[in-house]
């Protein structure tokens, strides 16, 4: 009984150190628009030269919600990453620091995946993704209203 005690209590550690790094996913299986009970208020997106950075944005109850932000790998070697956004003005230049989520490795072929609940004021906002290795950060364009 002790050994199946202690083989549950390593598993679920596992388990929660994985999701603590966030959600790797077969880039077929991103959707930005994952809301739940709130709406879709729009995504903004932004090219890179292996991959593509998304950010959607979910509204409820005059504010944002929730913030997914994907990035979908397509090419070149594995790299470590922290997803996140940022409140911009309507240049894409930010007015606050941005939020990130913890850093996460992602492959050629697989989708890094980050959702945020919040709530912050409708504005301009875009995606961010911080590279750990380099330290620079790539960002989508900007989405809102400003």
């Amino acid at each position: 009984m002790k050994n199946v005690t202690r083989s549950v209590s390593v598993l679920l550690t596992a388990l929660v150190a994985t999701l603590g790094m966030g959600v790797l996913s077969p880039a077929a299986n991103a959707a930005v628009n994952t809301c739940g009970s709130y709406v879709f208020g729009g995504d903004a997106s932004g090219g890179i030269s292996n991959g593509t950075l998304k950010a959607g944005f979910c509204i409820g109850s005059g504010s944002i919600r929730r913030i997914n932000v994907l990035y979908e790998k397509t090419g070149g070697s594995t790299t470590n990453v922290r997803l996140g956004y940022q409140e911009t003005d309507s240049s894409g230049v930010g007015i606050s620091p941005p939020v990130y989520a913890a850093a996460q490795n992602v492959n050629s072929g697989q989708t890094a995946e980050r959702a945020f609940s919040v709530t912050e004021p409708i504005g301009c906002y875009h995606g961010v993704m911080l590279n750990t290795l380099t330290g620079y950060q790539y960002v989508t364009r900007v989405w809102g209203s400003c």
